[in-house]
């Protein structure tokens, strides 16, 4: 494809001059990437300016270098626009072929619950007959090949490109996990989303929105994005549920627990094997069994359910299909001990998803009838949101029977002062103690654990490595606790 093309179809204004059209043999904003043929876009990150590596990218072989600053550079072929990351959607999207308009592509938004939701839905199709692929937290699924993620919605360029490899492969659907941080940095833009789901919103990545106003208004953007012919799904329980999409002109659809709602569950039956619930469609009743343990389950199974009943997946396979899946890596995982005790891994690093973790494992204790005590082990991320640590730290004490505050992924912060800020929300004295080292804080909760305990573990789920100092260690609670297994007498 002619680079003429690519912006005349980006409705962008391009010296056409036969001696600088060239046809485009790729685009990067990694310099390491360009080959020569290559569009760079010098992107000022977070943590890397791309303007530094202009020289880079000119001697690697780009015949066109893109940026938001003014620059010179001889060999090269150079643009000045005003907004770079949404330029390089609108270029990617075109360069391989606008592939969201030749899927059916569903967004997944909101602070917890969005990786499990996706997996459900994927599943729902799958089972239903379709292909379906998956963009996430935990890995990438292009049909016949998985990568394992860097990030939850990767940037513009790697999001066409696997969109490209799906269209290719004839898949159906692309499930898509939908950050605050991917929509706020127009990760997305440009993208034609058939169906987009609000799970829920709590407090985080206020580091990087400021506050819960802009935080909101990011994920908004999702919802905003929609046509007269996508559904918006959302959660009629939660705070921001029905703001978020009242002025969308899209097909609205709510779920719930506790409001009114389109699709509401009744008779919830929480255990440490699963939940059952009730729901009503189409003037019948059906019960919904799953595997899935946590009241906050429930709602991910809602808002699956919800999705697929858009496409005329019809009920009695929406059963079959929820009573085989199996849980979410990281996700509420849940591990027997000798002793009678269940360790539960679980990827909660939120004030409000910690929140839901220690209630849902009381839920259960209570149901389960055996006297057992709630014991958390938890810590707090480094270099990021800073507000939830003393909150976390206040749930987790008031909430469980016991806490042990540990290290998370401190990447370049001292560990003990991100743990003293999670101490600062504590407000009892005698049922939390500090245990610095990760995996002599699991093992001390295993050992102190006995009969009808759950030792809820939470903060890393899925990911097997602890982050230090710029260097990830290899790191796996689920190792850690089968490593300790044993001492649970």
């Amino acid at each position: 494809m002619k680079m003429s093309e690519i912006l005349n179809k980006c409705d962008l204004k391009f010296d056409n001059d036969p001696l600088k059209d060239f046809t485009v043999e790729g685009i990067a904003y990694d310099s390491r990437k360009v080959k020569p043929g290559y569009i760079f876009f010098a992107i000022k990150g977070m943590k890397e300016d791309g303007n530094k590596y202009i020289a880079d990218a000119a001697g690697n072989g780009a015949n066109l270098i893109i940026s938001e600053e003014e620059f010179e550079n001889g060999s090269s072929t150079t643009m000045k626009v005003k907004n770079i990351r949404k330029l390089m959607a609108e270029i990617s999207g075109v360069y391989y072929g606008d592939p969201s308009a030749k899927i059916k592509l569903i967004g997944v938004t909101g602070t917890n619950g969005k990786t499990t939701t996706s997996y459900l839905i994927r599943s729902f199709l799958k089972d239903a007959g379709y292909k379906a692929g998956l963009i996430g937290t935990i890995d990438y699924q292009l049909g016949e090949t998985t990568i394992d993620s860097t990030l939850t919605t990767p940037d513009s360029v790697e999001l066409n490109m696997m969109l490209g490899e799906m269209v290719r492969s004839k898949i159906d659907f692309c499930v898509m996990e939908v950050s605050s941080i991917a929509l706020a940095m127009d990760r997305v833009h440009g993208l034609n989303y058939d169906s987009a789901v609000f799970t829920n919103l709590t407090s985080e990545h206020i580091d990087f929105h400021g506050d819960m106003e802009n935080y909101f208004l990011a994920k908004k953007i999702l919802i905003d994005s929609l046509t007269g012919k996508a559904n918006a799904i959302s959660n009629s329980d939660d705070q921001f549920g029905k703001r978020i999409i009242e002025n969308t002109v899209a097909h609205k659809f709510f779920y719930s627990m506790k409001n009114e709602s389109d699709l509401r569950s009744f008779n919830e039956k929480l255990t440490l094997n699963g939940v059952e619930f009730d729901i009503t469609w189409n003037g019948k009743t059906y019960t919904l069994k799953s595997k899935l343990s946590g009241r906050f389950n429930i709602y991910n199974i809602l808002a699956s359910v919800s999705t697929v009943l858009q496409y005329d997946i019809d009920i009695e396979h929406i059963q079959r299909s929820l009573l085989n899946f199996n849980e979410v890596n990281g996700r509420f995982n849940r591990v027997s001990l000798p002793n009678g005790a269940v360790a539960i891994i679980d990827y909660s690093h939120t004030s409000d998803s910690l929140k839901n973790a220690i209630d849902s494992a009381r839920e259960i204790v209570i149901e389960e009838k055996k006297n057992g005590k709630i014991i958390t082990i938890f810590g707090c991320g480094g270099n990021k949101d800073t507000i939830k640590r003393p909150v976390m730290g206040n749930f987790a004490a008031t909430l469980s029977d016991y806490s042990i505050i540990t290290s998370d992924n401190p990447r370049f912060e001292n560990p003990m002062s991100i743990i003293e800020e999670i101490i600062s929300g504590i407000k009892t004295k005698n049922n939390f103690e500090v245990i610095e080292n990760r995996d002599e804080a699991i093992k001390k909760g295993i050992e102190m654990s006995s009969e009808g305990d759950i030792i809820l573990i939470c903060g890393k789920g899925h990911e097997t490595y602890q982050e230090i100092n710029g260097v990830k260690n290899h790191f796996d609670d689920k190792e850690v606790v089968g490593k300790y297994s044993d001492l649970a007498k």
